[in-house]
């Protein structure tokens, strides 16, 4: 993992929506509220989002900033039976450098996987009703 790259929050603000069961691959893998608020809230900040999706461990909120692309891999507190209050953030590129072919070398991402990031946790931070947002070098929950 690039440290410091994952978030930890901790509301009441994003309870499961109606429905949302049936669109979960597997139980109580709830985010899509934080996926519609995040959609909203981050173009505000230069993050844009062209989609998010359910997968089977979570959900999936891809994310562009200066053509940079990654994703946010949602995932809900798995103790939580209905109306998580906790949820971990982490990005789909979890190690710093890749191999390019068409550059022909190793390409780090972990300054732009962390500007992300920072401007997640900011628009998180900035929110009232989102009491607790920290850091972790791991999945936090």
């Amino acid at each position: 993992m690039i440290p410091q790259s994952c978030l930890l929050i901790e509301t009441k603000k994003f309870p499961t929506l109606d429905g949302e069961d049936k669109e979960i691959t597997n139980e109580r893998m709830y985010g899509k509220a934080l996926c519609q608020y995040l959609e909203t809230e981050l173009p505000k900040a230069g993050i844009n989002v062209p989609f998010f999706c359910n997968e089977d461990w979570g959900w999936w909120l891809e994310v562009v900033r200066n053509d940079f692309k990654m994703a946010l891999c949602i995932y809900s507190d798995p103790d939580a039976h209905e109306n998580p209050e906790r949820y971990a953030l982490m990005p789909s590129i979890q190690k710093a450098k890749k191999w390019s072919w068409s550059k022909f070398r190793n390409i780090d991402s972990t300054k732009d996987v962390l500007e992300i990031i920072n401007i997640v946790e900011h628009v998180l931070k900035s929110d009232g009703d989102i009491p607790v947002v920290t850091r972790h070098d791991e999945y936090p929950l």
